[in-house]
């Protein structure tokens, strides 16, 4: 039943809603943040695990009080670790945007090299009152500034925007970068007594927010102020060139193929007319075996990821080996956004990797009242084998998409995620991927964003004011605490084998759209890591199972202890110089088995057409292929892995079922169930639910024991759909508009709930864990009947066995 409810920015939670627990304060006091083993931990030992959000603009300076407010609200919630992001942002009215008051930069200075003094200290007091709570830090550098004229930039006009990809290339941008990180970095903050640099509370810094050379400038490069940069760009990809092929003959034979040319006849490197491909948000995929024309081509693509690789690398080296002059103590991070392997391996170089995914996320400009989301659906009901059968390569889930960065021996943190509350029904995406965290064994969380305000009253309790503001989400709020719980507590276990995806130098060349097609299938069942060889294309890690990424034909698993091969590509490089034809079917002679499309051996599986097999973006029998190798190999047994539609981790713990539309956990330690509730849901070997709610998320904490069999009480949190209660839904095609109306509402539970005590109670408690009413029960054979009517504004409960 639809219920009004209202939550607030900065109300702290109490009683047992209250995780301050999960803390363990102040920040710092384990030691300084280090990578060990490809995970985090701290200086004494102690594993490093973070959950929490981002703080965007203008709530990177808030007033005292707020301060002061917010570090407690986060603390009670579970959270233990805070983003500080885009305080380098340019002041303005709009939310993202700094304060025109109190911003970090004083841009009114005519110039970004300086602080606002009044902004500064905002900072650094929400630094150490966060400090204060257990709450970790993370540092982000270049995120949103905007240079000025003053900043003695190299070329004039500058834009009245941010310079993706440019900074990293232009030298004097370099050069500002390096000064404002020595100026933040090393600031000592009075209310701590530390500068940033020295204290332990920042666990990373971030050198760059969502920015490559692959990022492309399609959608900019007219502009007056971009054009001198596109211009350095290009003069030193042709600089690039030059240096490898020496003289525009050479290049042209290079980049001939079938007697087609791909280098036009006004182009020469010695002239820098050389194009380079565009891009417009990720880097952008090339068919392995697509057209070969003057002007898209494997060779021509495959030079600039060459080239946009050793830029990459360049600029954050140099960033780095700056910051870590200046005395960092913690493990740094590159940039985010990372969807192309190019892209993700020219990152590579950092400490920890991190990435950015999202679900359901509208499209701009971003209208707050009416918003445009293009192909909206339901998490729960969302088959990662089979979401790109529409041929929208990113049409995917937030999975899926995030494992694309997670690197083999790096720790792996994701730094922005989120499933805004478009889709009434989403609270399944911030359960689920917790648990599929936990089975990955990653090392953060950090939710895109609480809100955009420099103050604790200005923002509403009971309207989605700004969609991306999640501050009063229910189904992202009232699930936070268990979240938190779940992912610090490692409630959920880290999955029982390891699988590695492997990365040649070629690979790196050419991206097919279905580059993301184990990432469907393996992160939900086990753990997955992408391995890159540096070193010739020999692997030899000791993975439970090793797959060729099969962009293109090489690639030797030979020493693996299990191996997995395909190829897109007829060729063994991404120039088409060398054939690879018979290659696996010279493999096939290690099996005695024949799949769909496949073949499988004691300790080889080879797809021999992958194209036919899962050309259409339907990675079902690529899935099932697989599952049937790794269940030979005795690496699943018959009830994990592909079970009929459900996908079930090695460990037993996560069934997914997106036909059936559900998604399960049940561990020693929590019970979550969300999706289609159509039969009895069972909590606990005492306590059932049953419930009329066509879509339902229900979480089962014990408060009384760390195991859910042998607790006596328990939190439950009982959901369904939530947002705001007038709001009009117009599909047009593959968008829907969103017009937001209405109160802040949740969908509350109705039905009856089953305790195997004859003296049990139930006690309905509000969003902070207030108590609200008492739930009379009725005796029934062997226990007590609760009756939930949805009349109260509640989803949270306090149930005890007496």
């Amino acid at each position: 039943m639809k219920q009004r409810i209202k939550i607030d920015k900065v109300a702290p939670n109490t009683g047992v809603l209250d995780f301050s627990h999960l803390l363990d304060a102040p920040a710092g006091k384990h030691g300084f943040t280090e990578v060990r083993n490809g995970n985090l931990y701290f200086a004494d030992g102690t594993r490093a695990k973070f959950i929490g959000f981002n703080l965007p603009t203008r709530s990177n300076t808030p007033d005292h009080q707020t301060a002061e407010r917010l570090a407690e609200r986060f603390a009670s919630l579970g959270v233990n670790v805070i983003r500080l992001h885009a305080a380098d942002a340019p002041m303005g009215l709009s939310e993202w945007s700094s304060s025109q008051k109190n911003p970090l930069i004083d841009y009114h200075s005519g110039s970004s090299r300086f602080f606002n003094d009044t902004g500064l200290d905002r900072f650094d007091y929400l630094v150490a009152k966060l400090k204060e709570k257990g709450i970790y830090i993370q540092i982000d550098l270049l995120v949103a500034r905007v240079f000025q004229e003053g900043d003695d930039l190299d070329y004039p006009d500058a834009p009245p925007f941010f310079y993706k990809s440019f900074t990293h290339v232009n030298e004097r941008l370099i050069e500002l970068q390096k000064e404002y990180a020595t100026k933040l970095l090393c600031h000592v903050n009075p209310y701590t007594g530390l500068a940033l640099i020295d204290d332990p509370a920042v666990m990373t810094i971030q050198v760059n927010n969502e920015d490559s050379v692959f990022r492309g400038t399609e959608d900019i490069k007219d502009e007056k102020g971009i054009i001198p940069y596109r211009q350095e760009l290009q003069r030193r990809f042709n600089r690039y060139l030059l240096a490898k092929y020496d003289s525009r003959k050479n290049m042209a034979k290079a980049w001939t193929h079938n007697g087609v040319c791909a280098l036009g006849e006004e182009e020469d490197p010695e002239a820098g007319t050389v194009l380079y491909p565009e891009g417009s948000f990720y880097q952008v995929p090339n068919d392995p075996m697509g057209e070969w024309t003057d002007r898209v081509s494997p060779a021509r693509y495959a030079d600039f990821m060459e080239f946009g690789i050793s830029v990459n690398r360049r600029y954050y080296s140099t960033m780095m080996d700056h910051i870590r002059s200046l005395g960092a103590k913690v493990p740094l991070n590159t940039s985010n956004l990372l969807n192309g392997t190019a892209d993700i391996y020219s990152h590579s170089d950092a400490d920890i990797m991190e990435n950015n995914t999202y679900f359901n996320h509208p499209m701009p400009p971003f209208h707050q009242e009416t918003l445009v989301v293009p192909g909206m659906r339901e998490a729960v009901t969302s088959n990662p084998l089979t979401v790109h059968k529409d041929g929208e390569y990113m049409r995917t889930e937030m999975l899926q998409m995030a494992s694309t960065a997670v690197v083999a021996g790096k720790p792996f943190i994701l730094s922005e995620w989120n499933e805004y509350g478009v889709n009434p029904f989403h609270s399944t995406s911030f359960i689920s991927m917790a648990s599929y965290a936990c089975l990955n064994d990653w090392d953060g969380l950090m939710l895109y964003c609480h809100h955009t305000s420099e103050s604790w009253d200005d923002q509403p309790d009971d309207v989605i004011a700004d969609i991306f503001d999640a501050y009063n989400d229910p189904s992202l709020i009232c699930q936070f605490g268990f979240m938190a719980e779940l992912f610090l507590g490692s409630l959920v276990r880290p999955a029982e084998h390891r699988v590695d995806l492997v990365f040649t130098k070629n690979d790196l060349k050419t991206l097919p759209s279905s580059f993301s097609m184990p990432n469907t299938f393996l992160p939900y069942i086990t753990r997955m890591r992408n391995v890159f060889l540096d070193q010739g294309d020999a692997y030899i890690g000791d993975a439970d199972v090793a797959i060729t990424a099969g962009f293109v034909n090489n690639g030797d698993l030979a020493q693996a202890k299990h191996a997995v091969y395909y190829s897109w590509s007829t060729y063994r490089d991404a120039m088409r110089h060398a054939s690879g034809e018979g290659r696996l079917e010279k493999l096939t002679q290690q099996t005695d088995e024949e799949l769909p499309g496949a073949a499988l051996g004691d300790k080889i599986l080879v797809y021999t057409d992958i194209a036919s097999l899962a050309g259409n973006g339907d990675y079902t029998a690529f899935a099932a292929n697989l599952d049937a190798a790794m269940k030979r190999w005795g690496l699943l047994p018959d009830d994990r892995g592909l079970v009929g539609n459900a996908l079930v981790s090695d460990t037993g713990e996560i069934h997914f079922d997106p036909i059936a539309g559900t998604f399960r956990i049940q561990t020693e330690g929590c019970t979550y169930f969300s999706g289609n509730p159509a039969n009895d849901i069972s909590l606990t070997k005492h306590v059932t639910l049953s419930v009329n709610n066509n879509r339902l998320s229900v979480a089962v904490l014990p408060k009384d024991s760390e195991f859910v069999d042998r607790a006596n009480t328990f939190l439950l949190t009982l959901l369904g759909k939530s947002g705001m209660d007038e709001t009009v839904f117009t599909k047009k095609g593959f968008i829907t508009i969103v017009d937001h109306q209405g109160k802040l509402y949740v969908d509350t539970p109705e039905g009856s709930l089953f305790a195997r005590s004859k003296n049990a109670t139930l006690t309905a408690l509000d969003t902070v864990g207030t108590p609200v009413s008492d739930i009379q029960g009725t005796p029934s054979e062997g226990g007590m009947i609760f009756k939930l009517d949805g009349t109260l504004p509640a989803v949270h409960f306090l149930l005890k066995l007496n």
